[in-house]
């Protein structure tokens, strides 16, 4: 059973959450919380596996509540559920150790996934969390001030997006892991021109 705290200071989004995981039987929310405070209690009382986080930036819920956390309950693991599409936001997290992260308009499929990999300390990130910090990047343009991507690379993020791992990729796309890896290299090597350095992208593109 995964035990979930949700962490959110809107009632439609929390209420709407557990309508959505209500028959999911291996998932049960434990409680919610509209402050960090009685988030630090429900965390010390219950022993979560995962808290659904909204880091909404009103005093609620910060970053450093994130920071808080992570440090007084290194077990419990933090799921990102965000609706600011701000790809600074977004790295800032991920910096944190952040490894799974999704948008308040991803489908029920996403969220499902984005639980059951918290749960098992796999990444996860939504199709809509990889838009926001790569945008057009991920198709091939003409704009020849960026960095081109070719269809396979374009491809390969969108399967790593899905949340599959080198092998499931080498299987899909009937390649070996050894080309997989390399694709993930040269992708580093093409968008790490446009980013401040590669190592953004390496925090996405981590092994599995």
């Amino acid at each position: 059973m995964i035990d979930i705290l949700l962490a959110d200071n809107q009632i439609l989004t929390r209420e709407g959450i557990k309508a959505m995981l209500a028959d999911i039987l291996d998932m049960n929310i434990a409680g919610n919380a509209m402050h960090f405070i009685e988030l630090d209690e429900l965390i010390n009382k219950h022993q979560p596996r995962v808290i659904i986080f909204d880091p909404n930036y009103n005093q609620k819920f910060t970053v450093d509540h994130v920071k808080a956390i992570q440090a007084k309950y290194p077990a419990t693991r933090i799921l990102i559920l965000s609706n600011r599409h701000d790809r600074t936001e977004v790295l800032q997290l991920i910096d944190l150790g952040i490894k799974n992260y999704v948008f308040k308009e991803c489908s029920r499929e996403e969220l499902v996934r984005a639980i059951y990999s918290t749960a098992k300390g796999e990444q996860f990130f939504c199709k809509n969390t990889f838009e926001t910090l790569f945008g057009n990047k991920l198709i091939a343009e003409k704009d020849d001030t960026l960095p081109q991507l070719s269809s396979r690379e374009s491809e390969l993020i969108r399967l790593i997006a899905d949340g599959l791992t080198n092998k499931d990729i080498a299987e899909r796309l009937f390649l070996s892991i050894h080309t997989i890896k390399t694709h993930r290299k040269n992708i580093i090597k093409k968008l790490g021109f446009t980013f401040k350095n590669t190592a953004e992208l390496s925090a996405l593109l981590q092994k599995y």
